[in-house]
């Protein structure tokens, strides 16, 4: 099999286990609450690639220069601490597949950032296809409905959910911004993405004891194993399978392919929405995803 196949092959596989985690940190999330899942989440998260660099590297927390190591621990401070925790109250509220297609902002709202920050101009057709981007978002969460048809739900989309979902994008933004100049001192993203992982767990469970959560949250998992089940598989799938096969994708095709086969979540969760949720999936809301889509997969490929 040829290499450039396998790469593409790694990168669906990824893009496949980035649909499989949200689906199943909602699940557990309605059962025990967005929050809680996140702590227990980044806890077992920054378990699971401890474990890995250990096998990988030889040590279990990565070693590094003080300036990319203070850039990862803040990315991991604001992207998985503040940003995941708003991440997981819009798939309680939202489900996973709205509140993915809204953090499909974030390659947009990266590339602007960078056009202010780091005077990156854009092209007239960049600025169309964030065009695209907003076009398409707007229109499924602008949908309006609540109505009842062959026992599926058709919902209306809460401001509230909304405005976790939107913060998580704009945090993200941050986040992948801090943690691109840590990597441009040539260090491993695996390395990368642990720093990242325990610097989160570390200030969200310093919170969670401060607030008295930590045992909270404990007997919440105690009393509801199924969700921590979810939980566990999840943080296995999604954030660490998935991170590894995007890695080997990266080493493997150019850049624009694997983002651009990574970044459909949103349309291969319409089917796990309309089977596993029992919500209806109106022509609008498929128009609107496919729309989202195709302008994040223009930004990325040019």
């Amino acid at each position: 099999m040829e290499s450039s196949l396998l790469g593409e092959l790694a990168a669906l596989s990824a893009s496949v286990c980035f649909t499989i985690g949200p689906t199943l940190f909602t699940l557990a999330g309605r059962r025990v609450g967005g929050l809680t899942v996140n702590r227990l989440r980044l806890l077992l998260g920054a378990l699971y690639l401890s474990v890995f660099h250990w096998l990988y590297f030889g040590t279990p927390f990565p070693r590094m220069d003080t300036q990319p190591l203070l850039y990862f621990v803040a990315s991991g401070i604001v992207g998985l601490s503040l940003g995941d925790a708003f991440m997981m109250q819009a798939f309680v509220c939202l489900g996973p597949r709205v509140t993915l297609l809204i953090l499909n902002l974030s390659p947009a709202l990266a590339t602007l950032a960078a056009w202010v920050w780091l005077a990156e101009y854009l092209r007239f057709t960049q600025l169309a296809a964030i065009a695209v981007v907003l076009i398409g978002v707007s229109w499924v969460v602008l949908e309006r409905g609540d109505v009842q048809e062959n026992g599926l739900r058709e919902r209306r989309y809460p401001l509230r959910g909304i405005f976790y979902a939107l913060t998580a994008a704009i945090v993200g933004t941050a986040s992948t911004l801090l943690a691109k100049q840590g990597l441009r001192a040539g260090i491993s993203p695996i390395s990368g993405a642990t720093v990242r992982l325990v610097a989160g767990m570390a200030v969200t469970w310093t919170w969670a004891l401060t607030r008295g959560h930590a045992e909270t949250t404990l007997r919440a998992f105690r009393a509801h194993p199924r969700a921590f089940g979810y939980t566990a598989l999840a943080v296995l799938i999604g954030p660490v399978l998935g991170m590894v096969l995007m890695l080997s994708a990266l080493q493997i095709i150019p850049v624009g392919i694997t983002t651009t086969l990574t970044s459909l979540p949103p349309v291969l969760l319409i089917p796990v929405e309309r089977w596993v949720f029992r919500e209806k999936i109106t022509p609008r809301a498929i128009v609107g995803t496919a729309l989202a889509t195709a302008g994040v997969v223009w930004l990325l490929i040019q």
